[in-house]
Parts: structure tokens; C-alpha cells; sequence
């Protein structure tokens, strides 16, 4: 009798927990059982290029090649969104912090255009040559020559950019060379 009790019992459970799984699991999804606050965004100019060299090694490691520069935004947000920052301010990353607060559409990076398609390991000289860099040119996907799209004026910050290396330098130093 107690056997047959305990059965019914943990047939009910199982049951419920059949029935309801999928409605807790959507609420949850949500946010309605557990409310995640999502954080602001906190990033600075080497920060960003930092992160955006991050993702395009990623995209490489994974495609053989450095993204085409006509797509490098694309290739480059799909490994830099959050889970706990809202679209808007995971999307800043790609934005230069310094044009952010007079023009918050505008992007201001651009990608190197001799590197589109390109292997990092091909690169003759990795520690010297841009691969993002502050640009005039603030549209999603920007590309071009470092030496024409760099911002003239230079930012309030000056003007940077970061290597295929990894470094981030002052993009004035890197064309000197």
C-alpha cells in the first residue's frame, strides 16, 4: 500500500514537473522568475580595440582568414555580443568611445583594407602594420587606407589604432614607419 502511494506520488510529480517544465523555463527566459539587470556599457578606446582584435582572431581561427573589410563589423559583433549588456551597449564596443557622446550613430573605426581576406600569419610585419584604426569614415563596416581615413583633426584622445600584433599605438606612429 505505501509503495503504491509513493508511486502515484512520484508519478504526479514527474507529471507536473512534464507539464510546467517548459512554461518555467520560457518565464525564466524572460526574465520574469529572475530579472537580469543588464550592465552599461564601461569601455574606452584601447579597450575597444582591444576587444575588436579579439573577435577577428576568433573569426580567423575559425574561418582560416581575417573577415573581408567590406563585412569585418559583421564578422566582429557576432563575437562580441553579451548576454549581459542590452544590443545597444554591446554594440558601443565597435563605436570610438570620443564621438560617442556628440554623434551616438557614428562608428569610427575602420578596417585595413590591404588586410581584408588576408591570414595574420602573412603579415610581414605583424607589430607594425594597423588592422583597426580611428577613422574619418563612421559607418558601419568601414575600410580603407590608414593613411587617408585617419581622422584630421585627430581625436581629442589623439588618434589610435590596434596592430594585427595586438598592440594598440597611436595610429601617427604606426604610418611614420
Amino acid at each position: 500500500m505505501m509503495f503504491g502511494c509513493l508511486g502515484v506520488f512520484v508519478g504526479v510529480v514527474i507529471a507536473l514537473v512534464i507539464w510546467l517544465g517548459p512554461l518555467v523555463k520560457a518565464a525564466n527566459k524572460v526574465g520574469v522568475l529572475d530579472p537580469q539587470v543588464k550592465r552599461d556599457y564601461e569601455g574606452n578606446t584601447m579597450e575597444n580595440l582591444k576587444n575588436i582584435h579579439n573577435a577577428l582572431l576568433q573569426y580567423e581561427a575559425s574561418e582560416g582568414q581575417l573577415p573581408f573589410a567590406e563585412t569585418w563589423m559583421d564578422a566582429a559583433w557576432r563575437r562580441l555580443q553579451t548576454a549581459d549588456m542590452d544590443e545597444d551597449q554591446a554594440k558601443r564596443k565597435l563605436k570610438s568611445p570620443s564621438l560617442y557622446e556628440s554623434n551616438p550613430q557614428a562608428f569610427g573605426y575602420a578596417f585595413n583594407e590591404a588586410l581584408s581576406g588576408q591570414y595574420s600569419g602573412d603579415v610581414e610585419n605583424p607589430a607594425q602594420t594597423p588592422l583597426i584604426f580611428d577613422s574619418s569614415d563612421l559607418t558601419w563596416n568601414a575600410f580603407g587606407n590608414p593613411a587617408q581615413l585617419a581622422p584630421n583633426p585627430p581625436r581629442p584622445e589623439g588618434n589610435y589604432a590596434v596592430t594585427v600584433e595586438g598592440n594598440v599605438m597611436k595610429l601617427d606612429e604606426l604610418l611614420k614607419k
